[in-house]
């Protein structure tokens, strides 16, 4: 016969258990996300970044190998095609760009030698003159008030991707010509040194711009001063013009329907670029470790998106998900951009991207939100970490300008609130310096397989709670991109 105080001790458990289940009603391991394994997870991040796979750079064999091994992961994951496309895969058409072996220009009285003050980065070869128009930064309606017609434009350089813009509408507008002054975060050996390899662009579509773009150093600020303060200036460009060749690239996306019938027709993007910079014997390199693995960047968000596709195909959020693997991040947002300008459904449908990329952690309690406080999913990817004990700050380091330097700024331009979730950094210091960009970025045993676990799983987690939101997230008042938005939306 039972005692009395032996009945009290189960019932006591019981009545504890019910206890927890009120407060912690999403208790570990009911939600698929909970389920995600060091061990699977360990592997597929092993494989990414393997020397097998020589650092997945654009352009290479490699890269179109990870590009099956992801769409072969969507496929196991149930994650269906988006239609439109072949199987996975989204086309991107590059083009790889070889510089002009010599050039000069005469610019007022001086005269700057290519791959020396200057870089000429696109066009076939030339032999002109001209006047010089100053455009300011070149903003849309700064070259809209200018008659360029026949002249050199020349403008203020923010970054590559604006550059493109000036440089298409330069052409529409008649110069013969774009040079532009930097100024930039980065010693202008590093400029030199980084922009002298073959670079890469979407290709042209429909006629080919053959105009002349020259980026000039202007370290002291001398030329932009002399030209806004009304200095009149002639130029004269010689190039041998640079060298084109086609290159085959791929996007992987893939989709989830939406479980809630009066929200599955609009989409949460998550987003993860797959390439890195290749092998080589160049800065950071030693002949015994020439390849540059990218574990950290960005195997890890290629992995965490991986995860994500198997967790919500498991159990669909009431959004729809488009899952993107973009190519050619390193080179230019390259991936990113065409896919934004190509996107596969009405872009008005797409109220949310979160990408994930990064450049290392030296914080494994934390993981680090760029653009965290822009939109009002700020509480869903706090809670999206804290289920996996880990806490969320915002950008570490606004002065890097690190929102508009990753594939998120692709959908925050069009208008689509797009933060871009991060490992863990509190500051550029000596422990990321020593893996970004390095070829010491392994997935070794100096790399906590633990944390980037819980990594992945609050990544997916996030996203869920995003694609469940009742009311759609978008960007809080008076945020750079909310214009952009109120266009989108037709708000």
């Amino acid at each position: 016969m039972l005692s009395r105080s032996m009945v009290k001790f189960p019932l006591l458990v019981v009545l504890c258990l019910l206890w927890f289940e009120t407060v912690w009603p999403q208790r570990k391991g009911s939600l698929p996300e909970d389920n995600l394994t060091r061990a699977e997870l360990a592997s597929q991040l092993r494989f990414l970044a393997s020397d097998e796979l020589l650092g997945r750079m654009t352009g290479t064999n490699e890269i179109h190998i990870a590009a099956r091994y992801i769409a072969e992961q969507f496929r196991m994951a149930g994650i269906l095609p988006v239609p439109g496309l072949h199987e996975y895969y989204q086309d991107v058409p590059l083009e790889r760009v070889t510089l002009s072996k010599a050039g000069w220009l005469i610019l007022g009285k001086d005269t700057l030698l290519q791959k020396k003050d200057m870089i000429i980065a696109r066009g076939s070869a030339a032999d002109l003159n001209g006047d010089v128009v100053f455009a300011g930064t070149g903003t849309t309606e700064e070259l809209a008030a200018k008659n360029l017609r026949g002249k050199i434009l020349v403008t203020k350089y923010q970054n590559s991707s604006l550059a493109t813009g000036k440089w298409n509408a330069a052409a529409e507008a008649g110069a013969i010509a774009v040079v532009e002054l930097y100024r930039g975060n980065f010693p202008w050996q590093s400029v030199l040194q980084f922009l002298g390899q073959s670079s890469f662009r979407i290709a042209t579509e429909g006629k080919q711009i053959n105009l002349p773009y020259v980026l000039i150093n202007d370290a002291q600020s001398s030329y932009e001063t002399a030209l806004a303060g009304g200095v009149s200036m002639k130029a004269s460009l010689h190039s041998e013009g640079v060298e084109i060749e086609q290159v085959r690239a791929r996007n992987v996306l893939g989709m989830i329907r939406g479980s809630n019938p009066a929200l599955r027709e609009e989409y949460i993007l998550l987003m993860a670029h797959y390439d890195h910079v290749g092998a080589g014997l160049r800065p950071g390199a030693t002949p015994e470790d020439t390849i540059f693995n990218g574990a950290r960047d960005n195997a890890v968000g290629t992995v965490a998106l991986m995860a994500a596709a198997r967790a919500l195909a498991a159990r669909p959020p009431a959004r729809s998900v488009l899952l993107a693997a973009v190519t050619s991040e390193e080179v230019g947002l390259m991936g990113s951009s065409y896919l934004s300008d190509h996107f596969p459904i009405p872009m008005q449908k797409v109220v949310y991207t979160l990408n994930t990329d990064g450049a290392g952690y030296n914080d494994t309690t934390i993981v680090t939100v760029i653009g965290l406080e822009r939109t009002t999913a700020e509480n869903q990817l706090k809670a999206g970490a804290a289920r996996y004990r880990l806490g969320v700050i915002p950008d570490p380091v606004p002065e890097q300008n690190l929102f508009n330097r990753s594939d998120n700024v692709s959908f925050a331009r069009k208008g689509v609130p797009s933060p871009n979730f991060s490992m863990g950094i509190r500051a550029f210091d000596a422990e990321i310096s020593k893996y970004y960009h390095r070829p010491a970025d392994h997935a070794d045993d100096h790399f906590d397989f633990n944390y980037f676990a819980r990594y992945c799983q609050a990544f997916t987690h996030a996203a869920r709670l995003i694609a469940d939101m009742k009311l759609r997230p978008v960007w809080k008042q008076g945020d750079t991109y909310e214009e952009a938005a109120k266009k989108l939306y037709g708000q």
